[in-house]
């Protein structure tokens, strides 16, 4: 019996060695990925009950199966999208319900395929500022030091929304240049680049946050299909798997 359910594990193991074409928005190429698996499908899901650190959870297990897909962990955040969408399709299916009503997802991949971010913006004046787009595992390390900084916390919801907002510049300064200091910001670590962000004039944060909305509206307007007249647009949360 032994033998058997070995053998057994052997042949999915072969199955999941299989690699479907995916493409890429950064180099807008074609890539190899490994299908997503049902164990992954049930992480994904599970974040449901983690209440609010449950949705940087969700945003980590997206980053973690699209490195662990793909081999690759160069990949930018502004990736995700397009690989999580044909990742749902290859497993799931092309067909989301949104109300009553059955969506192709195969039509908002043009969409998505065709998306230029612009992926570095220098800020100057007084403090000149660096932006760019994290890389995934980039991603992951700020997601982390999130959720510690959530669960520190704990109930207090005030003090989780600005963290929140806080770690998500963070994410996109690449470095910070005020007189003849310059701060390489993936060099320092993530609570110090938190303090530093916290202390920016707000003019500056607000220029750093209509950088990362600019990325964000586009892929929300890509994200939009026609429902009887209607353009409506859906997110990729845990219900975009539960099907």
């Amino acid at each position: 019996m032994e033998d058997n359910v070995k053998t057994f594990l052997e042949k999915i193991q072969e199955l999941k060695d299989k690699k479907i074409k995916v493409s890429v928005n950064s180099g807008g190429g074609v890539i190899d990925c490994s299908p997503l698996s049902f164990k992954q499908q049930k992480d994904l899901i599970s974040t449901i009950a983690d209440g609010p650190i449950g949705a940087l959870k969700f945003q980590k297990y997206l980053n973690d199966i699209i490195i662990k897909n793909t081999g690759l962990n160069t990949l930018l955040t502004t990736d995700r999208v397009l690989l999580i969408l044909q990742l749902r399709i290859d497993a799931i299916g092309d067909t989301l319900k949104i109300g009553d009503v059955d969506v192709d997802l195969t039509q908002v991949i043009p969409k998505i395929s065709n998306l230029k971010h612009k992926t570095t913006k220098t800020l100057k004046g007084p403090i000149k500022v660096e932006l760019d787009i994290p890389d995934l595992l980039e991603d992951n390390k700020i997601i982390n030091a999130t959720i510690d900084a959530v669960k520190r916390e704990d109930s207090e919801i005030g003090k989780n929304v600005g963290n929140i907002y806080t770690y998500e510049i963070v994410k996109h300064v690449k470095s910070i240049v005020f007189g003849e200091e310059t701060l390489l910001f993936r060099d320092i670590p993530v609570k110090d680049r938190f303090k530093i962000v916290e202390n920016l004039p707000l003019s500056v944060n607000k220029d750093i946050i209509s950088f990362i909305q600019d990325i964000k509206t586009k892929e929300t307007e890509a994200l939009t299909v026609n429902i009887d007249g209607e353009d409506k647009s859906f997110d990729i949360d845990v219900s975009f798997f539960d099907s």
